[in-house]
């Protein structure tokens, strides 16, 4: 069966639109044509379709974050391939999602070197991070499952979540998979907005930090 569906690349002005009974095959084709709007986010979920557009204090705080994991993994020794938010899918689970962060930790030395991932082959990101700033109709959870990512931080309200995947599903834990009994829950102090401080500052603060409890 064909689905056609009266969306063009001029009107992706919208924040947040939800389709019902977009078909796998019509999900992809939307992934092509709105390839070139990269601030456009498309999140499937066995025939569920919802597309956002990300404000800019989603965007600041994703950045932030993304910078301080990568500076994390630089400080603790560990290699790190970022893939910020390229979208991830499973045709046999039917979902399909572009995180706000990606990162490759403890597989990076077997997507090293590659442009493109392929999950049919690849594992997925070791990580992934959502900014929680706005409401979802979709169960992002339920996404990452399908996809099997193992661990998914969650930013809201000023804290960060870790969740770790399990047979069951997604839980709450204290510790993360990627950096062990490292504190990776007060990086959120560091993503609080200081009119008296420029990023950078932030960021060396943030690493005299990082150091003091490698020490420790």
């Amino acid at each position: 069966m064909t689905q056609t569906i009266a969306l063009s690349t001029a009107e992706i002005t919208v924040s947040h639109l939800v389709l019902n009974d977009i078909s796998w095959e019509m999900y992809e084709k939307l992934l092509d044509v709105f390839a070139e709007h990269p601030k456009l986010r498309m999140t499937y979920y066995k025939g569920t379709l919802e597309l956002m557009t990300p404000l800019s204090d989603h965007e600041r705080y994703s950045w932030t974050l993304g910078r301080l994991v990568a500076a994390l993994s630089e400080e603790l020794g560990l290699e790190i391939l970022g893939v910020k938010s390229t979208t991830w899918r499973s045709e046999p689970n039917a979902v399909g999602k572009e995180a706000d962060e990606s990162f490759y930790i403890q597989n990076e030395a077997l997507v090293r070197g590659k442009l493109k991932i392929d999950l049919t082959v690849a594992p997925p990101p070791d990580l992934t991070i959502e900014i929680d700033t706005t409401h979802s109709s979709i169960d992002k959870m339920a996404v990452y499952a399908g996809l099997k990512v193992p661990e998914v931080w969650r930013f809201k309200n000023g804290k960060i979540t870790i969740n770790i995947l399990t047979d069951a599903g997604y839980v709450e834990a204290q510790n993360s998979l990627v950096f062990g009994s490292f504190p990776v829950k007060e990086l959120a102090r560091f993503m609080q907005l200081d009119p008296q401080k420029g990023e950078n500052a932030r960021l060396r603060e943030f690493r005299e930090w990082v150091r003091s409890k490698i020490v420790q």
